[in-house]
């Protein structure tokens, strides 16, 4: 049975498409000249907010003890939780949020190996390419942490919970260096959920559901 000419042509398309976005289009690294306002805090990375949430007493509502969730023993005791779903088809850098310092830069791929949580399903990833809401994936230790102190007081931590993959994540960032708004941070193969912690008087501009844009849309102010 001879297969029709159509077919094959919308498969060779489909399968060169797929090999593109696999191959090269998860891998761009666009342009971004970030000229922040003082005080602003920018989106570390590409996606969708699935999750806002406040902290107190140590603890992240809904989500447990933020020192467990961030990888920080000394994370503050109030303040935000934020939580970016980057998807397979944004951006996979992550940026810095602030200017300023960097304090704490922790990476290990051992936490892989020790049994990371679940990802998002099959059916919350095509809600979300749709624009629709998702429900907020079970999160893992980070395997990925750095905490930045911006000049105008109060520091915003990074963390990129391990969901079950042995993708490729690379550290950029050292303790003591400088720390640039809008600089490239770290690259995260696949994408998955990235927390945002902010400090105490720092309130979110952003709501669930939201898309945001790294080194770009402004998540909230310090002080």
């Amino acid at each position: 049975m001879r297969v029709p000419r159509r077919l094959l042509l919308l498969g060779s398309v489909a399968a060169a498409a797929a090999l593109y976005v696999r191959g090269v289009y998860r891998y761009r690294d666009p342009v971004r000249l970030p000229t922040p306002a003082a005080g602003a805090v920018l989106s570390p990375a590409d996606g969708r907010v699935l999750l806002v949430r406040r902290v107190t007493d140590g603890q992240v509502e809904g989500q447990g003890a933020a020192a467990a969730l961030l990888g920080w023993p000394e994370a503050p005791a109030t303040g935000w939780v934020l939580g970016v779903y980057v998807g397979p088809l944004d951006v996979q850098y992550l940026y810095q949020p602030v200017g300023g310092e960097v304090v704490r830069a922790e990476f290990s791929d051992a936490l892989a190996a020790q049994g990371g949580a679940a990802g998002l399903g099959l059916g919350a990833r095509a809600r979300l390419l749709l624009g629709q809401p998702a429900e907020v994936p079970a999160l893992g230790r980070p395997r990925l942490t750095f905490t930045l102190r911006a000049p105008e007081g109060g520091e915003v931590t990074v963390a990129l919970p391990d969901q079950g993959s042995h993708a490729e994540t690379l550290n950029f960032l050292r303790p003591g260096d400088p720390a640039r708004a809008g600089n490239k941070a770290a690259y995260a193969e696949g994408g998955g959920m990235v927390l945002v912690a902010l400090p105490e008087g720092a309130t979110p501009q952003v709501g669930v559901g939201d898309h945001v844009t790294g080194a770009e849309t402004v998540l909230s102010h310090l002080g």
